[in-house]
């Protein structure tokens, strides 16, 4: 079983943010997080150094504590490589990256979201929306799903440290590879399929590889009850296992009874936030697709427009 360390350096007080809270061996040498679960920590690592400007985008308090031991080393380890990715000479651009993903879903949520009752965040890491995001007072629930020891690590530290909620965190354990898993958890969680609810899978097809998808198929399938959004995370650039082509989605999107695709992509109108490198043309390998299950008529978004 995964134990998490947390060593307190002051008293707990009410603002993490005033805290010297260190989440030790997070991700050190011994700690039983797969390399996929550490990305999580390097996320949180990239919204803390946000959080910290003077013209963040967006709040987060918890994100620096919670980027563990070496969660920025790992962000700056990937910038070394940015010429694999497309992004020759911009070694921030993963910083970008997360800082762009994590305004575009704040903004989706807080505009689109107020007739929905409940949230499902696939591949949930330590995404700390439900304790800084207004929009989730309107939810029922929240269901956080990851694997069991990204789970423990981030219920240890919101306990820890007093957090509040906003609506109530059900983190949920599951293996996306497994068929018919998550479905079963969920359930036991108490999600209601019968309500609609929003699906954000964020930074997790890639490592699905070949499972992408049919965890695409069985999530957004049966579970997603009609006047759902989700909000998915891709890649549409070369063809690897785990990317998609915008036609290739649209028509799994669109048999699985989902309406009003959108696309967006890294660098483009909605994508961007005065953040991306001048330049340098928008990158297709990073994009985020949204859609409505059996919606009628333009969602919020494209009314707006």
């Amino acid at each position: 079983m995964y134990t998490c360390t947390i060593l307190y350096t002051s008293a707990v007080s009410a603002e993490c943010r005033e805290q010297k809270v260190q989440v030790v061996n997070l991700l050190g040498e011994n700690a039983e997080v797969s390399v996929v679960g550490r990305t999580a920590f390097m996320v949180a690592a990239e919204r803390a150094l946000e959080a910290e400007r003077k013209d963040a985008l967006f709040e987060d308090p918890f994100a620096k504590a919670l980027s563990g031991s070496d969660g920025l080393t790992m962000s700056d380890r990937l910038g070394e490589a940015a010429s694999q990715f497309g992004f020759d000479g911009w070694p921030e651009f993963h910083k970008v990256w997360t800082v762009v993903r994590t305004k575009f879903i704040d903004d989706l949520i807080s505009r689109d979201t107020a007739e929905i009752p409940q949230m499902v965040n696939l591949g949930a890491g330590v995404d700390t929306r439900p304790y800084r995001l207004d929009a989730y007072k309107q939810f029922k629930a929240s269901y956080e799903v990851d694997t069991a020891e990204v789970n423990a690590v981030k219920t240890a530290f919101f306990s820890h440290n007093r957090a509040t909620s906003l609506c109530p965190v059900v983190n949920v354990s599951a293996d996306f590879c497994q068929a018919g898993m998550l479905s079963e958890k969920l359930t036991e969680a108490g999600f209601d399929s019968q309500a609609s609810a929003v699906f954000l899978i964020e930074g997790v097809l890639d490592f699905l590889e070949e499972q992408a998808e049919p965890f695409l198929t069985e999530v957004l399938g049966p579970l997603a009850a009609p006047g759902s959004l989700a909000i998915i995370n891709y890649a549409i650039g070369p063809q690897r296992p785990g990317t998609f082509t915008s036609t290739k989605l649209k028509q799994l999107l669109e048999g699985l009874g989902w309406q009003n695709l959108q696309i967006s992509v890294f660098g483009d109108e909605r994508l961007n936030y005065g953040r991306y490198k001048e330049g340098l043309a928008p990158s297709e390998d990073w994009a985020f697709a949204t859609c409505v299950k059996g919606a009628v008529g333009p969602t919020p978004e494209a009314q707006e427009q």
